[in-house]
């Protein structure tokens, strides 16, 4: 039986991956309008804000702390490999190659938090990697490996790391000054990658038109969920929110289809089938207090 509060950490980070899913579609709307950095600048800029004023109404103390501008440095870092490796490489490929993080979180828990990943969890972990790849990649657009594969691959190395260093950290530090730290570094260094990598002028009507998306890609999809992700993780092992994050794109997919009016093929059924399969599979799990 899954324990009470695995269970509570489970259902937050299935509605986080849940808001995160939504995330993509919304995106793509606004990436027509605005570039990745100023984006994500604007994107982090608002979870600041949203954050910011919850302290100021309740009376929390402001804090930027060592561990959550580690983890905002991760975060961006990871992000800025994606979208320079996206620009050398297919989307498709790019989709698969992140998705190996999925199979270093159990390597990176064994090394570097000393925790035995049981068989039953390893063969989700499979069974989440393989339904993820079904799910993500086209197989014709696979081709050859260039520049661009092995930044993405970083990526997928840093998001590794992070749920890692998240289960690390969380149990030391106070959520809340751990998510504003993290905020507060993302947003700036994205201001500095805008300045620097994006020299074109944005028009103003520009940042008018794409707010609203942008607003809940900043408070709810941001500030909210990246709050509830570090609460959902104080309950659960690295490898096991690893598999849940695998959601991601489930619920990604159901926006597409929706939102965007984009269709679903019998491998990617499958693929989203055996995601879920893998959640399964992994119950019973290892509880985060063993």
């Amino acid at each position: 039986m899954m324990k009470k509060l695995e269970l509570k950490g489970t259902l937050i980070l299935i509605f986080v991956t849940l808001i995160w899913g939504s995330t993509f579609s919304l995106t793509k709307i606004s990436l027509k309008y605005l570039t990745p950095f100023f984006l994500l600048f604007e994107r982090f800029f608002l979870g600041s804000l949203f954050l910011g004023i919850y302290f100021i109404v309740k009376g929390i103390p402001i804090r930027i702390n060592w561990a959550g501008s580690i983890l905002g440095i991760i975060n961006f870092s990871a992000i800025a490999f994606q979208t320079f490796g996206l620009r050398s490489t297919t989307a498709t490929k790019g989709a698969f190659i992140t998705g190996l993080s999925v199979l270093m979180v159990p390597f990176f828990e064994r090394i570097f938090l000393g925790r035995k990943i049981s068989i039953r969890l390893w063969l989700s972990v499979f069974i989440g990697f393989l339904g993820l790849t079904m799910l993500t990649v086209d197989f014709t657009q696979i081709g050859y490996i260039n520049w661009g594969d092995f930044l993405v691959f970083i990526c997928a190395l840093l998001y590794a790391i992070q749920i890692v260093y998240i289960a690390y950290v969380v149990h030391k530090k106070e959520v809340l000054d751990l998510v504003f730290s993290e905020l507060i570094i993302t947003m700036f260094l994205a201001l500095l990658f805008h300045i620097f990598f994006e020299p074109e002028s944005l028009p103003l009507r520009n940042i008018f038109i794409s707010f609203i998306p942008v607003l809940y890609l900043g408070t709810i999809a941001t500030s909210l969920t990246l709050t509830l992700q570090l609460i959902g993780q104080k309950y659960l092992t690295p490898t096991k929110s690893a598999l849940i994050y695998n959601l991601e794109p489930v619920f990604a997919t159901i926006f597409a289809f929706f939102i965007l009016k984009e269709s679903l093929s019998l491998i990617q059924f499958i693929g989203a089938f055996l995601i879920l399969l893998s959640l399964f599979t992994s119950i019973p799990s290892s509880p985060i207090d063993n």
